[in-house]
């Protein structure tokens, strides 16, 4: 399979004063959702689309609980999922001046296992032409 990209143009973050260059970027042609996963899931299985939704369903329910729980979530062969903060910038000298007020939100961070890196290790490339992108996509492309 090939990785489809676009030429996009952007700004360079570093130097906005500089003019706008051409980059390669992801050309994303739609998203899936889970019901498409699910029936692609039962063609493999005995399961029925409707069973795997119900199950992916009651574990995307499940896994912000235990985030928030404080628990890393493992999904052997995919990657790990945790909890992590934005905060204040500034440091303080003593830990018992540390509080809650210091924490200003919560994002999930995710690291892939390695069995998905080795998966996505060396991909092949292929240019798409703008034509092939939804709507929403084709801006600043070329």
């Amino acid at each position: 399979m090939a990785v489809p990209f676009v030429s996009r143009k952007r700004l360079n973050p570093q130097n906005l004063d500089a003019e706008a260059k051409y980059y390669a970027a992801p050309a994303y042609i739609s998203e899936i959702d889970v019901n498409d996963i699910a029936s692609e899931i039962s063609e493999n299985t005995t399961l029925t689309p409707t069973e795997v939704f119900g199950v992916v369903r009651s574990f995307l329910n499940i896994v912000p609980k235990y985030l928030l729980l404080g628990y890393k979530v493992r999904l052997d062969g995919f990657g790990i999922f945790k909890a992590g903060f934005s905060g204040t910038k500034c440091g303080h000298e003593k830990a018992t001046e540390v509080s809650a007020d210091d924490i200003k939100g919560l994002k999930v961070l995710y690291t892939p296992d390695t069995m998905l890196k080795n998966k996505l290790e060396n991909p092949t490339f292929v240019k798409l032409d703008s034509k092939y992108l939804p709507a929403e996509e084709k801006e600043n492309v070329s």
